[in-house]
């Protein structure tokens, strides 16, 4: 199918997260990355980044989404380029991206009321998928300080920005673990403060890591994610098992590691939370051999 380009403008679909951005005052914005099914708008704050995606890419929680396929696109720009953004719309040489309506993305349940073991039986589930074993020690530890009250700073920065691409895997875990304590951590006494601290001490750090990562990390602090993860997590929260192995798979679809690493920080991020869940279960309720880390 040829590109697009009899209408001089696109119509397009907003995140509430950055709609002030896109109708506010207009501003330049740089290209940091240009791909057929997205492009990456640098909005001048580090952490603030607006992805223009068209019909089939990833829906990320920030993103300014068109109904056209990557097919039917050519963005006439590139990587160092600059565009206008604002006024609810990304002026693009030749076509304008316009905001019409708003969508709601995709947004991780807070601490649901399953039973502890099907959380547990849940998470054994995670454990066993192909990531990375040092992202899920890492994650875990700093998922057990912020539960003790220690300080996570130094955890989270071995994290920020560890690893290659636009979204280093480090970045990828922490947000496993940013989600799965908004999904899990509200049933333990310590949940949401250990919440607050890692959120804290992310944004504090985020400048050690790219534009485009910085800003989903803020929108993981918030319990925001691509619905694919999203549904992950609450099926997870929810304990059961069939659905979380159905939902694994298109996760670990995601990037070249993208998923997996994501993965990888939520079930050591559940490694912490279970022991603790299990203790608030009371003594009659014991963790399923299998649910144990081995």
């Amino acid at each position: 199918m040829a590109p697009a380009r009899a209408s001089t403008s696109w119509p397009a679909a907003c995140s509430p997260l950055l709609e002030r951005e896109v109708a506010g005052e207009p501003r330049r914005a740089r290209v940091l990355a240009a791909f057929p099914t997205a492009l990456y708008l640098h909005l001048g704050r580090h952490d603030l980044v607006l992805p223009v995606l068209t019909g089939d890419a990833l829906l990320l929680p920030t993103g300014l989404r068109l109904a056209l396929a990557s097919a039917e696109v050519e963005w006439g720009v590139q990587a160092g380029h600059d565009v206008l953004v604002g006024d609810g719309r990304v002026r693009l040489p030749g076509r304008d991206v316009v905001s019409v309506r708003p969508w709601r993305p995709a947004r991780v349940t807070r601490a649901s009321s399953a039973p502890f073991a099907s959380i547990a039986g849940a998470a054994h589930i995670l454990g066993q998928a192909d990531s990375s074993a040092v992202l899920r020690e890492l994650a875990a530890d700093l998922t057990a300080a912020g539960l003790d009250g220690r300080r996570v700073g130094r955890r989270v920065g071995a994290l920020v920005g560890a690893g290659a691409g636009l979204t280093p895997s480090g970045d990828d875990a922490l947000c496993g673990v940013l989600l799965a304590l908004r999904a899990v951590g509200g049933r333990v006494p310590s949940g949401d403060d250990a919440a607050g601290a890692v959120a804290a001490s992310v944004r504090r750090a985020s400048a050690a890591t790219t534009s485009l990562s910085a800003s989903l990390l803020s929108a993981a602090s918030e319990g925001y994610a691509v619905p694919e993860v999203v549904r992950l997590v609450d099926e997870v929260a929810r304990g059961d098992t069939s659905a979380v192995t159905e939902a694994l798979a298109p996760v670990l679809g995601i990037g070249h590691s993208s998923g997996a690493d994501l993965v990888a920080g939520l079930a050591g991020a559940l490694d912490a939370l279970i022991p603790v869940l299990a203790q608030d279960a009371g003594p009659h309720h014991t963790e399923p051999e299998g649910a144990r880390r081995a």
